[in-house]
């Protein structure tokens, strides 16, 4: 199997991440039709030994998705340029395509999968999949009003039970730290409400782009690097 740069880089782990960015469609109307000479000379980039890369086109970043984007839809992409030759320059190495609406929702979709996949896997082994078979483990589960307390049998845990439950100690750890040393939202900058990777923060993020983006007047770019 022959490897490109973009996998290379996403498996020793150098920092390839994928954005989603906006391009006004009167400027894209000015490059769609570029050979590499003429978006170079746009550019004012030597062609001898200047470069041009996905960022410098897609320069006006709107969200970044992090990496290891494995949610496929392909089908979405169109190419950004027409001339064929400098868009496969431009995608041998980088993920740089057009993107629409139904590409957003296709995320969207995809982080509620893995947010209802990754809870589901915690909690079932406990309330089962309709969240009414309670376990033997968790009926014994005994309320002292006293001090607000509960305890339990722990001779009744099973070993996948003692599994997700440390996971979901791992968990809360994980969004306490998200909450104590990082606070997942911005009140001074732009109109992002947050830049967690995390999918319960990350999905909301995308639901305010997919209902205020500009659809009419830019184009909406897929690209990593």
């Amino acid at each position: 199997m022959v490897l490109n740069i973009k996998n290379v880089l996403k498996i020793i782990d150098m920092g390839y991440r994928n954005y989603i960015a906006s391009i006004p469609k009167k400027e894209y109307d000015k490059i769609k039709n570029f050979t590499k000479e003429k978006l170079y000379k746009y550019k004012k980039e030597s062609l001898k030994d200047g470069y041009v890369g996905v960022y410098n086109v897609a320069h006006n970043t709107l969200y970044e998705l992090g990496k290891y984007c494995e949610f496929g839809g392909k089908e979405f992409f169109k190419p950004v340029f027409k001339n064929k030759k400098l868009q496969k320059e431009f995608t041998e190495e980088h993920d740089f395509y057009i993107v629409g609406r139904e590409f957003l929702a296709h995320i969207i979709e995809d982080y509620n999968k893995k947010i209802q996949s990754y809870y589901n896997e915690m909690v079932m082994p406990f309330l089962g999949a309709k969240d009414y078979q309670a376990s033997e483990f968790l009926n014994s589960a005994k309320y002292n009003y006293s001090n607000d307390s509960y305890t339990l049998d722990f001779s009744k845990i099973t070993d996948e039970q003692q599994t997700q439950l440390v996971k979901m100690i791992e968990h809360v750890r994980s969004m306490r730290t998200e909450w104590v040393q990082l606070t997942p939202y911005n009140l001074e900058k732009g109109d992002t409400v947050t830049q967690s990777w995390k999918y319960e923060y990350a999905v909301f993020e995308l639901v305010r782009i997919y209902k205020t983006f500009d659809w009419k007047n830019n184009i909406m770019i897929y690209y990593g690097y």
